[in-house]
């Protein structure tokens, strides 16, 4: 049996390893703010992000999930307004 979106009915969104993962920037925005709190600078570039289109919180996600975990790892563990800058 095929596993379906809640929202569109279409097939879930997995991962590399074939697990679920989140399909849309809400989805992804829940899950900062579940992990980092939703003071973490990830829910802040999410929320803007989310703002910014006009699906909003049902915005599909259509890169990887690897790639947005990446997007968004050091921003997770970073305050509101405190992103560090990385490199030289």
């Amino acid at each position: 049996m095929t596993k379906t979106h809640a929202l569109k009915g279409s097939p879930m969104r997995t991962d590399e390893n074939g697990d679920p993962c989140p399909s849309t920037l809400g989805e992804y925005r829940d899950l900062c703010a579940a992990i980092g709190g939703e003071d973490c600078e990830a829910v802040t570039i999410l929320d803007s992000r989310i703002s910014q289109d006009s699906d909003g919180r049902n915005a599909v996600v259509i890169v990887p999930d690897s790639q947005m975990r990446f997007l968004l790892l050091l921003p997770l563990l970073q305050p509101r307004g405190r992103l560090l800058a990385v490199g030289p």
